[in-house]
C-alpha cells in the first residue's frame, strides 16, 4: 500500500477509532494516521504533519458546519478534502463539493471500500493536479497513462487534438486516427450536445448520454477544465457512469414498487376502513329527523361528512397506481375528468392529432403518469390555481408533454424545494425524458417533458 498520510479531524472518539482500524486493515500505515478533533489542533499539526488525505467532520469541538471545511481548506491548501457527516442533507453536500471538496460521505454508509476507494481518486486527482502544474511534458506523460479517459479539445468546436489510451478503450477506438480530428458531440445522442463554450476551471460534472464507436451506449460524467498553458484547448475528463446509472435505476424501481404496494394497501384501508365508516355514518345521519332548533347544526355536519367523503375517495384514488391498460392518453383524460368533477379547478387537455397510444411504447408510463400527476397536484395543492393545461404534442418524432398552471408560481432560487419537485425530478432522472421544471412568482409553474415516441 502507497505510503499515505491521513489526518483525521473527529471529536467522536469512537468513530474516529473505527476510522483508524479500517484505514489500517485496507493496509495504510497506523504511523501515518493522525486525529484530531479541534481546528486548534489541527493548526498545531501543521507544524509537523503534511497530510495527503483529511477525513474531515463538519461539526467539531470547536467549529462547526460549512465554517470548519472553509478554516481546514485554510490551513492545508492542496490536500485532498473529504467531508464526512452524520445528517444526509443534499443542500450542504452540493456547497461542499463546489468548494472542492473530493467527496461528501454519510457515515452510516462508509466501509473500507468506500474509504480504499474515495481516497484512491482522491489521491489520483491529486497527483494529477499537482503534477501537471510542474511542466507540459509531465502533464502529457500523466494524461496519456492515466486510467482516467481524458480527451484534449480544441475549445472552439470540441474537435478533439488527442486522447490517452484509457479513452481510446472508453470509445472503442483501435487508435488515435479513429477519435482525432472529430467533435466530442460526435460521441452524443440527439439531444445531449455538449453546451458549453466557455467552461471555467474545475467545472462542475455533466451527465450526457453517448455512443461509442461500436454503438454502444454510454451514460458518461464530463469534467472540463481549462489549461492555462493553452487558452484554445480544454481537458475533458471521462467517467463512465454507465453501471452506476443502471444500478441507481434498479434499486429505484425496486423501492418504486415497494412504494406503490404501500400506497396500494393504504388507499384500500382508506376505502374499505374509514371510507366504509364515513358512509355507514352518513346513512345513520340520514335517519335522524332533528327538529328545528337542530336542523341547521344537522345541515353543517352533514355537509362536513359528504365533504369527508369526497376528500377519502379522492386521497384513495390518487394513491391507487395508474390504471395504464387503455393506454397513457386515455389515463390522462380520465385524470382530468375526475378533478373536473370535483369543481374546484378547471383542467384543458390538448393532445394533438398526431399523438397516438402507440408513441408511449419507448418510455416508462407509470413513471410519466406520476410525474403528470405530481404537476397536478402541485397546482392544486400550493399554486392557488384555478386551471391546469395539459398539452401534449409531437414534433420531430419526439414526444412533448407540458403541464401548466395559472398559479401564484414561485422563485427558483429562493424556495427550497419540497418534496413533491423533488420526486418528480427524481422520477425524471430514472427515466428515458428531458424534463424541466419553470417558475416564477405570479406566473404559474410550467413542467415541460420530451421523450422519443
Amino acid at each position: 500500500m502507497e505510503e499515505v498520510k491521513i489526518l483525521i479531524i473527529e471529536d467522536d472518539l469512537s468513530f474516529a477509532g473505527l476510522l483508524q482500524d479500517q484505514l489500517t486493515q485496507i493496509g495504510f500505515n497506523p504511523y501515518n494516521l493522525i486525529c484530531v478533533d479541534s481546528i486548534a489542533d489541527t493548526r498545531l499539526v501543521k507544524l509537523e504533519f503534511e497530510p495527503d488525505v483529511i477525513l474531515l467532520d463538519l461539526n467539531i469541538r470547536d467549529s462547526f458546519g460549512i465554517q470548519t471545511y472553509d478554516e481546514v481548506h485554510a490551513i492545508f491548501k492542496d490536500t485532498t478534502l473529504v467531508v464526512l457527516s452524520g445528517l444526509d442533507d443534499k443542500k450542504v453536500s452540493l456547497e461542499i463539493v463546489a468548494k472542492g471538496a473530493q467527496d461528501y460521505l454519510l457515515k452510516t454508509e462508509i466501509n473500507t471500500g468506500v474509504i480504499e476507494k474515495t481516497i484512491k481518486y482522491g489521491m489520483l486527482r491529486r497527483t494529477f493536479r499537482l503534477q501537471l502544474a510542474e511542466s507540459e511534458k509531465k502533464y502529457k506523460d500523466l494524461f496519456y497513462n492515466s486510467p482516467l479517459p481524458m480527451l484534449m479539445l480544441r475549445m472552439r468546436d470540441f474537435k478533439v487534438l488527442f486522447c490517452n489510451q484509457a479513452a481510446l478503450d472508453l470509445y472503442e477506438a483501435k487508435s488515435d486516427d479513429e477519435m482525432v480530428g472529430k467533435s466530442l458531440n460526435d460521441f452524443f445522442v440527439s439531444e445531449n450536445k455538449l453546451s458549453i463554450t466557455h467552461p471555467k476551471k474545475g467545472s462542475e460534472p455533466l451527465l450526457f448520454y453517448q455512443t461509442t464507436n461500436g454503438g454502444k451506449e454510454l451514460i458518461t460524467e464530463i469534467i472540463l477544465n481549462k489549461l492555462q498553458e493553452d487558452k484554445e484547448a480544454i481537458i475533458a475528463l471521462v467517467v463512465d457512469k454507465t453501471e452506476e446509472i443502471r444500478f441507481e435505476k434498479s434499486k429505484y424501481e425496486i423501492i418504486a414498487q415497494a412504494e406503490e404496494g404501500e400506497k396500494r394497501k393504504i388507499a384500500r384501508e382508506l376505502h374499505d376502513g374509514l371510507g366504509q365508516q364515513l358512509v355507514l355514518l352518513n346513512l345513520l345521519i340520514q335517519n335522524i329527523q332533528p327538529d328545528a332548533s337542530q336542523k341547521e347544526a344537522m345541515d353543517n355536519i352533514n355537509q362536513i361528512l359528504q365533504s369527508s367523503i369526497r376528500e377519502v375517495k379522492e386521497m384513495a384514488y390518487s394513491l391507487l397506481p395508474p390504471d395504464l391498460d387503455k393506454g397513457f392518453l386515455n389515463a390522462v383524460d380520465r385524470l382530468a375528468h375526475r378533478i373536473n368533477g370535483l369543481g374546484e379547478l378547471t383542467i384543458v387537455v390538448d393532445i394533438s392529432d398526431e399523438v397516438h397510444e402507440d408513441d408511449f411504447a419507448n418510455v416508462d408510463a407509470f413513471n410519466l403518469y406520476r410525474i403528470l400527476q405530481e404537476a397536478v397536484n402541485n397546482a392544486i395543492k400550493h399554486a392557488k390555481a384555478s386551471e391546469i393545461s395539459i398539452q401534449i404534442g409531437k414534433k420531430q418524432g419526439k414526444i412533448q408533454l407540458r403541464i401548466r398552471d395559472n398559479g401564484i408560481g414561485f422563485s427558483m432560487g429562493e424556495v427550497e424545494e419540497g418534496l413533491g419537485l423533488q420526486n418528480m425530478r427524481h422520477r425524471i432522472s430514472m427515466s428515458n425524458i428531458v424534463g424541466d421544471i419553470k417558475s416564477q412568482p405570479g406566473q404559474g409553474t410550467t413542467v415541460e417533458l420530451k421523450f422519443e415516441a
